[in-house]
């Protein structure tokens, strides 16, 4: 098994893995926008890059440029450089270009308070922007009655286009135009033809798409997060129930580390029941085997 150095953490990773993976196995943080567990990588948001040396002909040689961590497999020896003044310089530039035509919506954005662009902004973000052009902004389109999109927030990760085409198998959003005018959207402006669709909500990392239904009702640090499952579904959904005071504001799918439910829910689960007494509540996670129980039969003389 290969053994590499992060931030001065030796770590040993198995083969194959990316840099990204060794370093949270090392416990150390890489943001990330456009990777997510379950697809490929894409590395298009470019705010992973890392300082790698590795070694090459029996001698330790600095890789020329930053390497994206999502994508970049390990190898025996490599010494990875996450946090470094040239790492962080890199990752200012990079939040600045994505900062470029973000509105300033985070007073009234339903993903305030557990938005990456956010969390990453505030850490690696100019505290003074270098542009003083007028912000580019898109006409108001829809998902349909249960999604709401902001256009203008959206940071093209191209999240929610391999989620619908990989794997709700929908070919319906896509990337329009290209360039400084390139907008994720339904090709026919309607509604995604999926029960899987409220998915999409999840996959977005920043405000662009969000649940209608709890839109401007309460804000994400108000509620406390409840696993729970319904026992009707059809597709055995394991969610996560928002509630504050005893009301269920919103229902978001749970980590699934089994990788059985690839952390999707349907539809139904999402938007339809919002009734306490719809869930029973999971204290443990079902995925622990039951010990079987054998019944002694009691002797009798009728034998």
């Amino acid at each position: 098994m290969p053994k590499v150095t992060i931030d001065g953490i030796e770590v040993e990773v198995t083969d194959g893995l990316t840099i990204l993976w060794a370093a949270r196995k090392a416990g150390v943080e890489i943001p990330t926008y456009c990777y997510y567990p379950w697809f490929p990588p894409q590395g298009s948001c470019r705010i992973c890059l890392v300082e790698v040396e590795a070694m090459m002909r029996g001698e330790l040689v600095k890789m020329p440029k930053l390497q994206i961590a999502c994508a970049t497999p390990i190898s025996d020896g490599m010494v990875i450089h996450t946090n470094n003044e040239t790492v962080v310089k890199a990752r200012r530039a990079v939040m600045e270009m994505l900062l470029l035509h973000h509105p300033l919506d985070c007073p009234v954005c339903d993903q305030a308070g557990e938005c990456d662009l956010q969390d990453y902004g505030y850490k690696y973000g100019w505290p003074v922007g270098h542009n003083s052009h007028e912000r580019r902004t898109y006409k108001k389109t829809d998902y349909g009655e249960k999604i709401a999109k902001e256009m203008n927030r959206c940071i093209h990760c191209r999240r929610c286009i391999r989620l619908s085409e990989e794997y709700l198998k929908v070919h319906h959003i896509g990337a329009l135009n290209r360039g400084d005018h390139l907008e994720i959207g339904s090709y026919v402006e309607a509604e995604v033809p999926s029960e899987w669709a409220g998915n999409l909500i999840d996959v977005c990392p920043v405000g662009c798409l969000t649940d209608k239904k709890m839109r401007f009702s309460i804000r994400a640090w108000d509620l406390d997060h409840v696993p729970a499952y319904r026992p009707d579904c059809k597709h055995g959904c394991k969610c996560l129930l928002g509630i504050s005071k005893g009301k269920i504001y919103r229902v978001t799918a749970r980590f699934d580390k089994y990788h059985v439910m690839k952390s999707l829910i349907c539809d139904e689960c999402r938007f339809e029941h919002k009734n306490m007494d719809d869930w029973v509540i999971e204290e443990d996670d079902i995925n622990t085997p039951l010990k079987k129980k054998i019944m002694k039969v009691p002797e009798t003389d009728d034998a």
